[in-house]
């Protein structure tokens, strides 16, 4: 695809977000990938848009659902694109983190940690329980007052890491692995199978083709790799050593690929799929210090400190307890729903990164045609020519699972 091609179906959708109506058939559209529909598109945006403002209202009752979406789709809808970013942090009136009361404390044998750096950062200053047994209240006020994240988008991923990953009685669930003090039921939780971490959930919030973590099919799909860092570091070398959204778009296409070539298991689905992508923007805009795009730099010191990624003599890297960096300081806008969108977008429409599954076998990646999604019973009917008898169940279920809940919200 090329550049003009891209930035015009870029706008072209974010129009279509702004009116919430589906696009005109006239209007261009292109890509590399299996075909897109651009409704299915603006109906998962609708999913993405809805979703946190239904926990808000509960919050402010005072406030209608079409206030609060209004005021929202104000304030976000039309922020510019970001500006090119040089390699002294402007920090200007920016707050410094941590403060004096969240001081840097090693997490204990019983503490857990998991497979997001941000998560573990905040847990390790108190900004989060430091037992890493959280509620969505804590993520949101933690993840406000740690990295301005904006409450719209906060609020989503809190929901759904409850949802897909944690404990709906109490809302409780692990950063890290599984934690009987995450559900109501205690001891009973393993009898009964109450869901309360984000280890070995590729179909939950983290999933396959993480940037430092290996697939759930290794078995460990939470400790950092270093050696996935190194890489990542690698390809920030192209961009001035910087982690720009350009290199952490190259990262996403390289661990897409990767996962693809060694990973017989490998899915890369709606919902999940997205939130994987957005992932890697978080890193440029959350971890730089200062404004990413107005000053804020992205570069190897802050970079390493939050995914704990400690530079040996020899040229390779250990892990080390994540921590936020010396003298760095936060955002100094919020960082909201709609932000995240317009670059899942970018880097979907500008990138080779296609929604699919392998099919049971390494380099067997069926794209998924979102446009046909109501079809995608063609799709798991393919597995049965390459998957072992034991497995075809699985991947069916998996794709057809993701069928029912795009048709479910998407209406």
């Amino acid at each position: 695809m090329s550049k003009q091609t891209s930035v015009v179906s870029r706008n072209y959708l974010l129009d279509a977000i702004n009116s919430m109506s589906p696009p005109r058939a006239s209007q261009p559209y292109s890509r590399s990938h299996p075909p897109l529909s651009i409704q299915v598109v603006v109906n998962m945006i609708r999913l993405f848009l809805i979703l946190p403002f239904a926990s808000l209202s509960c919050a402010l009752p005072g406030l209608s659902w079409i206030q609060l979406s209004n005021g929202f789709m104000e304030q976000r809808i039309k922020q510019a694109f970001r500006a090119r970013q040089g390699p002294v942090a402007i920090v200007d009136g920016l707050t410094q983190i941590p403060d004096a009361d969240h001081p840097f404390m090693a997490p204990e044998p019983t503490d857990q940690r998991g497979p997001c750096p941000g998560l573990n950062v905040l847990a390790n200053h108190g900004y989060l329980p430091h037992s890493g047994i959280v509620t969505q209240a804590d993520v949101v006020s933690a993840v406000s007052e740690g990295f301005n994240m904006g409450a719209d988008l906060s609020e989503l991923l809190s929901v759904l890491a409850v949802a897909q990953d944690g404990d709906l009685i109490t809302g409780k669930f692990s950063i890290g692995g599984p934690d009987s003090r995450a559900a109501l039921l205690g001891s009973l939780q393993n009898i009964l199978g109450v869901e309360s971490s984000l280890y070995h959930r590729s179909n939950g919030v983290e999933a396959d083709a993480s940037a430092t973590r290996d697939d759930a099919y290794s078995g460990d799909d939470h400790t950092m790799i270093p050696g996935l860092y190194a890489q990542m570091k690698s390809i920030a070398a192209n961009y001035g050593g910087l982690y720009t959204l350009e290199a952490m778009k190259d990262v996403q296409q390289l661990r897409h690929q990767q996962s693809v070539q060694t990973n017989p298991t490998f899915h890369f689905v709606p919902i999940t799929g997205v939130l994987v992508i957005g992932a890697k923007a978080f890193i440029s805009e959350f971890f730089s210090n200062g404004t990413y795009g107005d000053g804020g730099v992205p570069n190897e010191e802050s970079i390493s400190s939050f995914f704990g990624a400690q530079l040996l003599p020899n040229g390779s890297y250990e892990f080390i307890p994540e921590r936020f960096p010396d003298n760095w300081y936060r955002r100094g806008t919020p960082f909201g729903l709609v932000n995240a969108i317009d670059e899942i977008l970018d880097f979907y429409l500008t990138r080779d990164i296609g929604f699919g599954a392998n099919a049971g076998a390494v380099n067997s990646f069926v794209p998924l045609d979102l446009g046909a999604i109501t079809n995608v019973n063609s799709l798991a009917a393919s597995f049965r020519t390459h998957c072992r008898p034991t497995s075809r169940a699985r991947y069916s279920s998996r794709l057809k699972s993701s069928s029912r809940s795009i048709r479910r919200w998407s209406t």
